[in-house]
């Protein structure tokens, strides 16, 4: 067995020792490990977020601490045969996560990272942004600037009208345009308070299945309900 295959093996039973450490699932993750060839941004993987760090300098310890855990935990790094450092951990969710490294012993902001602001006392971290969810992905409707949003994604070519309380339960007064193929939205300005609606698909009802939150009609259908609030 040559040398390059023989790192190559005991690298991925390296990864596969670190990620079943952390108890990562998803092979997205597993293959964006083994895949890695050099240093580079913070990359969001399904559930989780690999940092990576390499320096042309020896280094013998690198880790990260985050805004999230007060900057008081420090994650450490693992070390790859070729030099690069990795660290995955689960996505927390936060809008904007700050952070920064800590390479043998020198604090620093992610030099991988162009994204950085001045924190308290004027020390620099890192920020990272999570990426923008589409519009498949969001739960609707989504109430902004006074209007409420609704989308409905099925086949391309179809009919999808919007009917409920607030319009008499009328299924044809508003009509969903389509935006994109298969992506159907209206937005409706709507007075405070509770709205029960559902979608008509080429004259079928089906609910909202981006919306959670359901009720039942005399008839026993689901339907789709939110509330709009008064503003304060």
């Amino acid at each position: 067995m040559d040398l390059k295959k023989t790192v190559s093996i005991l690298f991925a039973l390296l990864i596969s020792a670190h990620v079943c450490a952390i108890e990562l699932e998803g092979a997205n993750i597993h293959k964006k490990l083994i895949e890695m060839t050099d240093a580079s941004a913070p990359v969001f993987v399904d559930d989780y977020i690999l940092f990576t760090f390499k320096s042309s300098e020896k280094t013998s310890f690198v880790g990260a601490a985050f805004d999230f855990s007060n900057f008081t935990k420090v994650y450490q790094y693992k070390r790859t045969p070729e030099g690069i450092y990795f660290l995955v951990i689960q996505n927390p969710g936060n809008e904007i996560i700050k952070y920064r490294l800590i390479v043998d012993g020198l604090w620093m902001p992610d030099p991988f990272n162009s994204e950085k602001v001045r924190g308290i006392n004027t020390v620099e971290v890192s920020i990272l942004r999570q990426p923008e969810k589409p519009d498949s992905e969001i739960n609707y409707p989504r109430i902004e600037d006074g209007y409420t949003n609704f989308f409905y994604k099925g086949e391309t070519g179809i009919s999808v009208y919007l009917s409920g309380s607030f319009n008499g339960w009328d299924p044809f007064m508003y009509l969903l345009s389509e935006r994109r193929p298969g992506e159907y939205y209206i937005s409706l300005k709507l007075p405070p308070g509770k709205h029960n609606y559902y979608y008509v698909v080429n004259g079928k009802i089906i609910p909202d299945r981006r919306n959670p939150n359901v009720v039942w009609d005399k008839d026993f259908r689901e339907i789709s309900t939110f509330t709009i609030r008064h503003k304060e």
